[in-house]
């Protein structure tokens, strides 16, 4: 299917109604205040693979022991795995940890680059992490899009990306519709109501602040619904 843009009224009305939503139900983690790049690399290597609340366990006692790349520099994998072990991967996420750490010492002096394309360049980060930490750790406009932010442009803007939009394809559609100025609670938006509302599981229906303008919803997939929490 050929994508086209939706009406800028109705992209309005998605931005808006999203924005609003995410300021009732922000998730309040850790990792979201006081925001650094630092901070949310470290999030984004707890949260592969494992849930917010069992990242969230031991989000602060790594940052506390472990608060910069410089102390992180000292620390031995075998440390790193006793840190890590309570969410699984324990020895992945360490040799990451420190694949990480000494390239970002020594192609960038233990600092984080501010582009996409040097970002992606480091050990363990891809395009969704990349895009992370340059929006909510460096406050520079770039869509954070994971399965989450796939999911809900795909059924809200069905019409438009088809049933199955590849990851370049939603990457780009978002970029033509997202709220730069907005972008942090935006993107931090996106990703608890694909989590809360339009979730894997299906979407909560009737409690959605987008069902009258959803492509997915209007089409009346009821067995797609759901009224759980």
């Amino acid at each position: 299917m050929m994508r086209t843009n939706p009406p800028k009224d109705r992209i309005k009305i998605f931005n808006a109604r999203l924005l609003n939503w995410s300021k009732q139900f922000y998730r309040d983690f850790a990792w979201r205040t006081n925001r650094t790049p630092y901070k949310i690399f470290i999030a984004e290597v707890l949260l592969k693979r494992t849930t917010s609340k069992a990242a969230s366990k031991i989000f602060e006692q790594f940052i506390e022991k472990y608060p910069s790349i410089s102390e992180l520099e000292h620390a031995n994998e075998k440390e790193l795995e006793v840190i890590f072990k309570p969410v699984g991967l324990y020895k992945q996420r360490s040799s990451v940890i420190k694949k990480s750490t000494t390239y970002l010492i020594d192609s960038f002096n233990g600092n984080f680059p501010d582009t996409f394309e040097d970002l992606i360049k480091i050990p363990s980060i891809g395009p969704y992490s990349a895009a992370c930490i340059l929006s909510f750790g460096m406050n520079i406009p770039i869509p954070t899009i994971d399965s989450n932010g796939i999911r809900v442009f795909s059924r809200v803007f069905q019409n438009n990306l088809g049933d199955k939009p590849s990851f370049n394809e939603t990457l780009k559609f978002s970029f033509d519709t997202f709220p730069k100025k907005f972008h942090v609670n935006f993107n931090y938006g996106l990703i608890d109501f694909g989590a809360l509302v339009c979730s894997y599981r299906g979407c909560k229906g009737n409690q959605c602040p987008l069902r009258n303008i959803c492509d997915f919803f209007l089409k009346g997939k009821t067995q797609y619904f759901f009224s759980g929490g």
